[in-house]
């Protein structure tokens, strides 16, 4: 008689990044348990062959019954680009951290993988290379709510598997796109039509994650057998530019890109803030962000590809080619 697969928990399933490892864990024949609430989403999910519980992030008791006896929980869920002050992003994101932590500790989890992002990390500062030793921004409070609340629930995982012995693996991914899901411009810029206006150097660099090979890299820290915290930042190509990006965009999707130089906008943003139109953490015009959009970042995935064996699978062109919707379709 075949055993039995082991449960695992997912935290939000009926998001595009945890819909589609949901989709490849359901596929390799895992028992998918899902905290989400109730929506035609998270019915789709159920037709599929998961469990869903009913609840969100702020209700401990549904977080409770999703880990309970799972052997490893993902916790995807995020507020992202939706509404909301500071508080109710730092409620969603470190107090959803920490409630799905807790209950991981108390039910007996195997292993909790968390998604972080590399909007943790600061101004580059002179560094060659930023890493998984690269500290937090240490100016987050000049950062918008998304980044702040990351770097929150980011410093909480890692102090409490630490704390706590916990089995821990936290992923930092950059900018994640795919089928479903508009391709990204780059860190600061806007479409006009078929025309792609980016602001800043077009030999900076841009990190990007195709949604297939982040799917690969959670996987493979779900399975791995390292104890312990693990942290690694997760990028398909160290070094790939914007002028190398959105050269391979405009064969996929027959657009062209505008490079303009940043320091207008840096200029505007300090306008913004000498003036009080903007007040710095408000959102994502403050000059600190700004500042980062414009630095050449260089992240390093050196770690991820040395102990989890992971690289990505599907390359640039061939995931723009999946990325981008067929004439006539209606997203």
């Amino acid at each position: 008689m075949a055993a039995q697969p082991e449960c695992v928990c997912v935290t939000g399933g009926t998001g595009f990044l945890g819909g589609a490892l949901i989709r490849r864990l359901l596929a390799d024949g895992a028992m998918v348990r899902v905290l989400a609430r109730n929506s035609p989403r998270a019915h789709a999910l159920a037709a599929r062959g998961a469990e869903v519980v009913r609840g969100d992030l702020s209700d401990n008791d549904a977080i409770a019954r999703a880990v309970a006896g799972a052997a490893v929980v993902y916790h995807v869920a995020a507020m992202v680009e939706a509404p909301g002050d500071l508080v109710e992003f730092l409620d969603a994101n470190r107090g959803g951290t920490e409630r799905v932590f807790q209950a991981a500790l108390e039910h007996g989890v195997g292993r909790v993988v968390y998604s972080s992002s590399i909007a943790v990390y600061g101004l580059i500062e002179g560094r060659e290379c930023i890493d998984e030793n690269t500290p937090y921004d240490p100016q987050p409070e000049l950062r918008d709510s998304y980044s702040q609340s990351k770097i929150q629930a980011d410093r909480f995982a890692v102090s409490f598997a630490r704390e706590n012995n916990l089995s821990t693996t936290i992923l930092r991914p950059g900018v994640i796109y795919g089928p479903g899901k508009p391709l990204p411009l780059g860190p600061l810029g806007f479409a006009a039509g078929k025309t792609n206006v980016i602001f800043g150097n077009y030999a900076n660099r841009v990190p990007l994650n195709y949604i297939e090979n982040l799917v690969d890299a959670l996987l493979l820290a779900g399975r791995s057998i390292n104890q312990g915290l693990r942290e690694y930042v997760v990028l398909d190509d160290d070094d790939l530019t914007l002028r190398e990006y959105h050269a391979a965009r405009t064969e996929a999707q027959g657009t062209r890109a505008l490079f303009f130089s940043g320091s207008p906008v840096l200029a505007a943003a300090r306008f913004a803030e000498a003036t009080r139109l903007v007040r710095p953490g408000a959102g994502g015009f403050s000059v600190r962000q700004v500042q980062r959009a414009l630095e050449d970042r260089r992240y390093c995935t050196h770690r991820i590809r040395e102990e989890l064996g992971w690289s990505p699978r599907v390359p640039l062109r061939a995931a723009l080619q999946r990325s981008v919707p067929p004439p006539n379709s209606v997203r």
